[in-house]
C-alpha cells in the first residue's frame, strides 16, 4: 500500500464553507482508501488539536504536516474549491522534495500500480492453467523432472507481458 498526501483547502469564512472543506478533505481521502492508497490528512485530524486561529499552533501544524509528506508517494491536491494558502506551501513544498503533485480532478480512474497489480493477478491464473499441459492430472512431472516450476514462470512471464501492454 503506498502513503500518499492529501492537501485541501481548510481554512474558511463561515462554518458553512468549513463544512463543505472538511467534507472534500473526507471525500478524497475515502476516494484514496478504496483505491487502495494510505492517505494522510493532516489538516482533519491535527485541527482536532491545535487552535488553526492562533499563528503559532497553525505553524506547529504545518510543519509536523510537511514532516509527514516527505514519506509519501505522491500528494493529491484536492483543487476542487481552490487553492489555499497553506496547499500552496504544501505544493511548493512537494515540488521542492520533488514529490509528484496530481490534481484530484485529473486522477485515472485506475491508478498505474492498480492496473500492474491486476496484469499480474491474470498473469498468475494464466500461469496456474497453462503452465504444463503434459503433467495435468498425473502425479508425476514427466516433462520437467517433477517440476513445474520453469513452465510456470515461462508461462507467467509470457502473460504477464501481454496482460501489461493491454493496460496501456
Amino acid at each position: 500500500m503506498r502513503t500518499v498526501y492529501i492537501c485541501s483547502p481548510y481554512r474558511a469564512k463561515d462554518s458553512a464553507e468549513l463544512d463543505r472543506h472538511i467534507d472534500y478533505a473526507q471525500q478524497l481521502t475515502r476516494q484514496a482508501l478504496e483505491a487502495g492508497l494510505a492517505p494522510i490528512t493532516p489538516h482533519l485530524y491535527m485541527t482536532q488539536c491545535l487552535n488553526e486561529d492562533k499563528p503559532q499552533e497553525r505553524a506547529i501544524g504545518m510543519t509536523a504536516g510537511l514532516e509527514l509528506m516527505k514519506s509519501c508517494a505522491f500528494v493529491i491536491a484536492g483543487t476542487k474549491y481552490g487553492i489555499s494558502e497553506g496547499m500552496k506551501r504544501e505544493i511548493a513544498t512537494a515540488i521542492k522534495l520533488q514529490i509528484p503533485v496530481i490534481d484530484a480532478m485529473n486522477l485515472p480512474f485506475e491508478p498505474e500500480y492498480e492496473k500492474q497489480r491486476n496484469a499480474e493477478r491474470l498473469a498468475n491464473d494464466y500461469a496456474k492453467l497453462y503452465a504444463c499441459h503434459f503433467c495435468r492430472g498425473r502425479h508425476l512431472h514427466t516433462c520437467t523432472g517433477y517440476s513445474c516450476v520453469e513452465p510456470y514462470q515461462r508461462a507467467y512471464e509470457a502473460a504477464l507481458r501481454k496482460y501489461s501492454r493491454k493496460n496501456e
